[in-house]
């Protein structure tokens, strides 16, 4: 009798989910999954839960490809983006682990070369800073995604530009702030960002498909990206950037098996196998609040079971119906991610898709949320997200349709389209050519070229796939064409 009993435990551990939930809530994760896929329209995805250090729900739905017959596994590459972001900040936690730097560590002891343009920020920013987004700097994502330039360029860069906000007063997410956390990894540990990893987190961590060059990507089975056109309800591909300069801010590809060992490893401080690869309370540091992000706007709604809301290193922490939930999101060349722990119950979760309609994470994760903590799915998170985006769309068209109400009619150029050709100089982000010809302008930036349409009087708008950007002109007293302003930045004639 034991050795049947033995028997069957083993085999059920292949034909039933291995979990402390019951077999209808694993039912219902997979609904989720196919009700949130034939929603949104969404060609493929995966997901991995775990829960008590055990995978408890593994599987792979769609295709790969928009009507191809290749359906994705739980072995399939998405790109996991911004989630990648942990994987820098657990780097860190490692490193101080064996005491080769400390988060409170200054950059440039470090990165002897990192500058930011306000004294006192200089002066005073830490790793802990660089990887908590609030260092006063916007965006200026262009600078890796339209350039071939290298990571340190890019951080080099960033010396000569000025800060949006007071330093550590705001949140103000920051991609290229996390190259520069991966630059200091690879100085402190005397190899890449890319290999410490590798090294350090993919391998004992039986991460064996998870790679962070484009040339691992392309050699491996993974799935395509894809972009949505909510005018039209069309699906078309999505022209991937290089993701070689984003690095240690976005650039690992994985698979809901390999995620699955991270939020396992996640959830155990450290340790995976039997062995501690970090001192846990370091990386316990990791996911501690430290910026508060404000519920108002977008954020309130996009949250509507959420009361605190604040960035850590590498997470997002916030409580949901109650409950801690440490996350990320990750978007990237057509792909989402979205990472979630939920600590007090030992469980996690990672789904993966290659649609960029980011709210449909958002109705999966608070859907799964709701069956680990609470057994049953609180509300229909997909008609809730839909009429959101819904919404969204429509708003950003209404502005659109706005701007264009509030230009001066019959208006020219001050100029004759000749005199704003020329080369215009900005010290961070390099030269830009405007050209004239046929009675039309057109402006080339690094990987960007876009025509020039007259807005009114000097003010030109710069189209293309991905770039929507408004180009003004100065003339100077003389009324000589004296310099342009493109996202946001000054640029000087020569």
């Amino acid at each position: 009798m034991r050795f049947f009993a033995a028997l069957f435990l083993s085999l059920s551990s292949f034909l039933f989910p291995l979990s402390s939930l019951s077999a209808q809530p694993t039912r219902e994760i997979d609904r989720v999954m196919t009700d949130t896929l034939r929603a949104w329209k969404i060609p493929g995805a995966s997901i991995a839960v775990v829960q008590d250090d055990r995978v408890i729900f593994l599987k792979g739905y769609g295709t790969k490809e928009l009507g191809g017959s290749e359906a994705v596994t739980p072995d399939t590459l998405f790109q996991i983006a911004s989630t990648s972001k942990a994987f820098t900040s657990t780097a860190l936690a490692m490193l101080a682990s064996d005491r080769k730097l400390a988060f409170d560590d200054p950059v440039r002891k470090h990165l002897p070369y990192f500058r930011l343009s306000d004294l006192c920020a200089d002066q005073a920013v830490t790793l802990r800073d660089i990887v908590s987004h609030r260092t006063g700097l916007s965006r200026h994502d262009e600078l890796w995604d339209d350039t071939p330039l290298t990571r340190e360029d890019v951080v080099r860069s960033m010396a000569h530009i000025g800060l949006t906000k007071p330093f550590r007063t705001a949140y103000q997410y920051q991609n290229i702030m996390f190259i520069a956390a991966g630059e200091a990894v690879a100085q402190a540990s005397g190899m890449s960002w890319d290999d410490f990893v590798r090294t350090r987190i993919f391998q004992p961590l039986r991460m064996t498909r998870t790679v962070t060059t484009d040339a691992e990507w392309n050699a491996a089975e993974h799935a395509t990206g894809y972009r949505y056109d909510w005018k039209t309800g069309e699906i078309r591909p999505r022209r991937p950037i290089d993701t070689t300069t984003i690095g240690a801010g976005g650039a690992i590809k994985s698979s809901a098996r390999d995620m699955a060992n991270w939020l396992r490893f996640q959830l155990a401080g450290g340790k995976f196998g039997g062995t501690q690869l970090v001192d846990p309370e370091l990386l316990a540091e990791t996911k501690v609040p430290h910026t508060v992000i404000r519920l108002e706007g977008t954020t309130r709604e996009v949250n509507p079971e959420t009361q605190l809301l604040a960035y850590a290193m590498g997470w997002n922490v916030s409580d949901y119906r109650g409950e801690l939930m440490v996350a990320h999101a990750g978007a990237l060349n057509g792909f989402r991610t979205h990472a979630v722990l939920l600590p007090k119950k030992n469980a996690g979760f990672v789904v993966t898709m290659n649609l960029e309609r980011g709210y449909s994470l958002y109705a999966i994760r608070h859907a799964i949320a709701d069956l680990l903590l609470h057994g049953k799915v609180s509300r229909d998170w997909n008609a809730y997200y839909l009429a959101f985006e819904k919404r969204t769309d429509e708003k950003s068209e209404k502005d659109k349709q706005e701007r264009m109400a509030k230009r001066a009619q019959n208006t020219t150029p001050t100029r004759p389209l000749e005199e704003y050709a020329g080369e215009y100089d900005n010290v961070a982000y390099g030269p830009v050519k405007v050209t004239a010809a046929n009675g039309e302008l057109q402006l080339q930036w690094q990987r960007i070229t876009a025509p020039l349409a007259h807005y009114h009087y000097d003010v030109f708008d710069a189209s293309a796939e991905d770039v929507e950007e408004t180009v003004t002109f100065t003339l100077d007293d003389e009324k000589k064409v004296k310099s342009l302003t493109l996202f946001g930045e000054r640029f000087v004639k020569k």
